[in-house]
């Protein structure tokens, strides 16, 4: 068979498999190919190959463990009567109506930085329960923030804090807003992301982070939920789950030999890396526990992650 044939018969292949994709997708199904070139993963080799379950070096970005730890203490030490059987999740979640997986630490420690940092101007990219955090902890301060939820799918509580006027909200996705709001924010603000975390066209990751990053004013902060530093792949990869984001690993390439940025706190990191501190901030915290990045044993792992803007002289 000549070469012009099997090049015929290839693409004759791969435009029958297009059409298959396509009306699969019709029924919110994806029918693709097991490829090298797929960015979802064979499953069979990740299980027999352990060359990959390794954590990163975390070398060359700004954020020192330590002084992550610290962070973390300054912000909770005050506030730490009131992080008890994680009472201010469930008052979230009762307030947003359901669970969207903003797990208890992470709420608690949400908790803590509004209320210890005071950020005057809150934008979110991913809205719910983490709302009724941050209007939670605003109150028990004694101070009214101005909070923006760019949300295109909004709860019931959404929609009435909005009518209350308590918050902004903004029902397009984030690729249909201009980014100019971006320049609003000041030292102090907090810049909220727990989005779809995807990359790809039409994947508002990218967005977030390659062009919204940047943008930001010296000293605001940037949250991302689900960033599993030092690694940069997800607890359940061989266990239950069925998307595989990436948006660990774009976030750990911006931040690699970036001097404008620092962590202030990697939750995932001090749970890998200092636990024992860790669970002494949040004495409710049932630990998960991990072999080589992946769950061994279900318990609390906060994934939130904390960044800062740096000065631009910031070395």
């Amino acid at each position: 068979m000549s070469q012009g044939i099997k090049r015929a018969i290839k693409n004759w292949i791969k435009r029958l498999m297009r059409i298959c994709f396509e009306m699969g997708q019709r029924f919110h199904v994806d029918i693709l190919p097991r490829h090298f070139y797929s960015e979802i993963p064979d499953i069979r080799t990740l299980r027999n190959n352990k060359a990959w379950r390794v954590p990163r070096s975390m070398k060359d970005i700004s954020g020192p463990i330590e002084a992550q730890l610290a962070w973390v203490d300054e912000c909770t030490r005050p506030y730490r009567a009131n992080l008890t059987h994680f009472k201010i999740h469930e008052m979230a979640v009762r307030m947003n109506g359901s669970d969207q997986g903003y797990g208890e630490v992470e709420a608690d420690f949400l908790y803590c930085f509004v209320r210890s940092q005071r950020p005057r101007q809150i934008v979110q990219i991913g809205c719910g329960v983490s709302t009724a955090i941050c209007l939670l902890a605003a109150a028990d301060e004694g101070y009214v923030p101005r909070i923006t939820c760019i949300e295109p799918y909004p709860t019931a509580f959404l929609q009435l804090e909005s009518e209350r006027e308590r918050i902004t909200l903004i029902t397009q996705k984030i690729e249909d807003v201009s980014i100019d709001f971006i320049s609003r924010l000041q030292d102090g603000d907090l810049f909220f992301v727990d989005s779809s975390h995807t990359l790809g066209p039409a994947g508002e990751a990218n967005l977030i982070i390659l062009e919204i990053l940047p943008r930001l004013a010296t000293g605001v902060y940037a949250h991302f939920h689900d960033i599993y530093f030092p690694y940069d792949y997800g607890t359940d990869t061989l266990s239950s789950a069925l998307f595989f984001p990436h948006e660990t690993a774009l976030l750990y390439a911006f931040l690699l030999m970036n001097r404008r940025f620092e962590i202030a706190a990697s939750l995932s990191m001090l749970h890998h890396y200092r636990l024992n501190e860790l669970v002494q901030y949040f004495p409710d915290m049932n630990p998960r526990e991990f072999d080589e990045g992946l769950t061994k044993k279900v318990g609390h792992f906060p994934s939130s992650i904390f960044l800062r803007r740096r000065s631009e002289l910031a070395g």
